[in-house]
């Protein structure tokens, strides 16, 4: 698996349980005040939950990459870059008589 789609993967996965816990968060809303009360504490664990949720895929958005092609065409600079030096140095050396 690749990093793309291994971020897709897991963003996927923290995006259906985020969902999940909204489900429920709604049907905790649809209940009488008093049945609230008692799950305050629940509750507010419940949105921590859901917002650790978002950040977590804000973050997984924002530093995985959607395309590697800035990367894959820098290093491809760069070995052109060493491969022109090689090609050079080989030549240079070739052009010395070495032994006797």
């Amino acid at each position: 698996m690749n990093t793309l789609e291994y971020c897709s993967t897991v963003e996927h996965e923290l995006a259906d349980w985020r969902d999940r816990l909204g489900t429920i968060d709604h049907r905790v809303e649809g209940l009488p005040t008093g049945t609230k009360e008692k799950m305050l504490g629940n509750i507010e664990e419940l949105h921590m939950i859901m917002a650790e949720l978002d950040d977590r895929i804000t973050a997984l958005r924002t530093a995985c990459p959607t395309e590697w092609r800035p990367v894959r065409d820098e290093i491809n600079a760069r070995i052109k870059g060493f491969e022109e030096k090689y090609t050079f140095a080989t030549e240079e050396l070739a052009d010395y008589d070495f032994g006797g």
